[in-house]
């Protein structure tokens, strides 16, 4: 996952906090909700949110291991997480269950493990407003365009968001960063424009609170939020964009 500096949220603030989806302070995972700690990760660190039950979100984070500190897929309990650059970023509290776990080759002793931890955060600990698809929801309130626009691309800018044109519309594609450890990525959420114009929203097992939406296509995980009347060909290249951002 490509992440960035925090300095850069305060100067693209506006009328809301916006930041990508960040701890605000250092954090402890538990196992279930309300249930016993079983990792930390340290403050500002970015992660992957499920949808939230009773406050909890479900969470992952992408990982680097010491190899030595791995037996029989499991991370043994007080062992640090890194990121890809070698910093660490956070700890295991009690031994734990790893996902998506593989082998990066190195050179002599560089060899590393890349893993997914899975645990449960409150929602006091994630700095307000950046969850993506509740920051969405609050841009689609804005009523003046130029700023509606400018936070779109703060949004943008800190989940590195790619952007393509589909004939006479435009879409803005968020991925699922940290949900596993391979490069390629399913799509998080597409914010379709036609123009400078929001004109629908696709999201892959997540909702959207949205005052006025025309009509809403639903397919197994999948959410289509169109905000005008859509032709047929307008609909079937929505459509089309689904394939398109999924991981082969």
């Amino acid at each position: 996952m490509k992440y960035f500096a925090l300095t850069l949220i305060t100067l693209l603030s506006l009328s809301f906090n916006v930041e990508a989806q960040i701890l605000e302070d250092q954090a402890q995972f538990s196992d279930t909700k309300r249930g016993s700690a079983i990792f930390e990760l340290n403050a500002g660190e970015h992660f992957y949110s499920f949808e939230p039950s009773d406050g909890w979100y479900k969470a992952r984070k992408k990982v680097y291991l010491k190899p030595a500190d791995v037996a029989d897929g499991r991370l043994s309990a007080g062992a640090p997480f890194y990121n890809e650059e070698g910093d660490k970023i956070g700890k295991s509290l009690e031994a734990l269950k790893l996902y998506d776990l593989d082998t990066i080759e190195g050179f002599r002793s560089d060899t590393r493990l890349v893993a997914v931890v899975q645990g449960y955060v409150f929602e006091t600990k994630i700095e307000e407003g950046t969850v993506p698809e509740e920051r969405i929801s609050q841009i689609l309130t804005l009523k003046n365009r130029s700023d509606q626009k400018r936070e779109f691309e703060a949004l943008w800018d800190l989940n590195d968001a790619e952007t393509r044109e589909f004939g006479d519309l435009s879409a803005t594609v968020i991925y699922e960063h940290n949900m596993g450890s391979a490069e390629e990525q399913d799509f998080r959420l597409i914010m379709i424009f036609r123009g400078s114009s929001p004109y629908a929203l696709i999201t892959n097992d997540h909702t959207v609170e949205i005052e006025k939406v025309k009509e809403l296509w639903e397919d197994g995980n999948f959410k289509i939020y169109y905000f005008y009347k859509a032709s047929s060909s307008q609909k079937e290249t929505v459509e089309e964009m689904i394939y398109t951002f999924l991981a082969l």
